[in-house]
């Protein structure tokens, strides 16, 4: 077979699969979202394990001893984060953090909807957050500090620190983040995401909890183009 055929008919499979990929989304939505009822009662000390209000104004809490959430940040306040040893800021704010320009931070831009988030996204989001903690501090954040990062946090808090479902939510509900009515996003994918799915997929080196995810079959492709590519210059030598 020439080189040329070889290359279309690998391409075949991977239109089709790239097809269902796109049709079966890793977590189902749907309309209605339960919100969970609030776990504190007035005037009940906010629990020990919840995140530490560093300035409230911009959001900024310790999450971990080298994991932070905000809200967007401006250059004023990098002397803030600079104090708290943060070098990694990752952004979930469709627009790039200009604000981080000429200084030593390193910037990762994963730009998110809360209402498409994917097992996917959350995967390589904390990948980067494991890879940055390698380095030091990290920040996440997006505009408001509330749906995006708040889903991302309590996916931290469940993946990692072994928390409940119930657990996460309510921190990220009731821990003075903003209004829990402004994350139904986020609420309506906890309530469904396969938490120990995630985990597995992580442990196992895998992109997606699902077989038939689009980046799977990016990674597919690549196996398959390499081994024609070693095929092709065969046939030329």
């Amino acid at each position: 077979m020439k080189p040329r055929n070889l290359l279309l008919v690998a391409g075949l499979p991977l239109a089709l699969l790239g097809v269902i990929a796109l049709a079966r989304p890793d977590v189902l939505r749907s309309d209605h979202v339960d919100m969970p009822a609030p776990t504190l009662s007035a005037g009940q000390a906010r629990p020990a394990n919840w995140a530490t209000p560093i300035d409230p104004q911009l959001r900024l809490y310790r999450m971990a001893p080298n994991l932070y959430r905000s809200a967007l940040p401006d250059s004023g306040d990098l002397s803030t984060l600079q104090a708290q040893g943060i070098h990694t800021v990752i952004n979930f704010y469709q627009r790039n953090d200009d604000w981080l320009a000429g200084s030593e931070l390193t910037a990762i831009h994963e730009p998110l909807h809360a209402d498409r988030v994917t097992d996917t996204d959350v995967i390589r989001v904390l990948r980067a957050i494991r890879a940055g903690q390698q380095q030091g501090g990290v920040l996440i954040h997006c505009k408001h500090g509330q749906n995006r990062t708040g889903l991302m946090t309590a996916m931290y808090r469940m993946v990692f620190e072994g928390w409940s479902r119930e657990q996460a939510l309510a921190e990220m509900l009731e821990g003075g983040f903003g209004d829990g009515e402004l994350m139904t996003d986020a609420v309506g994918y906890l309530n469904r995401v396969d938490v120990e799915a995630v985990r597995t997929a992580m442990d196992e080196g895998r992109c997606s909890t699902q077989a038939l995810a689009l980046c799977q079959v990016s990674d597919w492709w690549r196996r398959q183009t390499g081994e024609i590519d070693q095929r092709v210059a065969q046939l030329e030598d």
